[in-house]
């Protein structure tokens, strides 16, 4: 079964189209679409729910209290733990296109696969040169200070061979949560795909100064973590 992720907050004018876009490349069948969304105060509920009567493996979970990608993406896993698991933004900067590859590279027996954006073929559309400066002097940080054997540990469009490698395999990160699984589990078979990444055209970005800080926060707690964990 495959099955791809999808954390939400206030995401009424992508959702539908992503959702459409993503049962059109992959097919509705052995395909799960999961929706978690962190108590969206827009209408999102009200079109995902439009789109479960339509789609019936595609299933949403409202979050209470709780927000954040890290601990969405877990819950989300949680809920397939047996299914490979692709995880992606729901504001269109992840093109659906490119998920036949990814679930073709977790079949071929790797255990994680990267949209990168940094590797030939990979791109990066819409962003100011400026923060794409600062995406790049991050992910030089993150590989120089980690030696993480991918060219874009900073990317948010992951697969998992298993929902289970995804929801154990990190414990601390938000945004960032690739990057600490590659650090904590260095015999993970990882490879990249490369990928277009459209800034979003709708709605309004999560990303900010609270994102830099968290990400400078993960890089300090990594650095000073010493247990790894060897997941089988």
């Amino acid at each position: 079964m495959r099955t791809v992720i999808v954390p939400t907050l206030n995401e009424e004018d992508n959702i539908e189209r992503l959702v459409r876009s993503i049962f059109k490349v992959l097919g509705t069948w052995n395909t799960h679409v999961l929706i978690v969304d962190d108590d969206s105060t827009d209408r999102t509920h009200e079109v995902v729910s439009d789109l479960c009567n339509e789609f019936p493996s595609l299933h949403m979970i409202v979050r209470k209290g709780e927000r954040g990608l890290g601990s969405a993406v877990r819950l989300g896993a949680s809920h397939y733990r047996q299914s490979q698991v692709v995880v992606m933004d729901a504001d269109l900067s992840h093109n659906p296109k490119y998920l036949p590859s990814m679930f073709e590279k977790l079949e071929q027996g790797f255990d994680v696969v990267v949209g990168s954006r940094y590797i030939p073929k990979g791109d990066i559309v819409g962003w100011l040169g400026s923060r794409i400066a600062i995406s790049k002097v991050a992910t030089a940080m993150a590989r120089a200070v980690f030696r993480v054997p991918v060219s874009d540990p900073m990317s948010g469009f992951v697969g998992c061979r298993s929902g289970r490698l995804l929801e154990e395999g990190f414990d601390h990160a938000d945004f960032k949560f690739l990057l600490e699984m590659l650090v904590k589990n260095r015999s993970l078979r990882v490879t990249e795909v490369p990928i277009v990444f459209h800034d979003r055209a709708k709605g309004t970005s999560k990303l900010g100064a609270i994102t830099i800080a968290l990400y400078i926060g993960l890089v300090l707690r990594l650095l000073f973590t010493k247990g790894r964990r060897p997941l089988s």
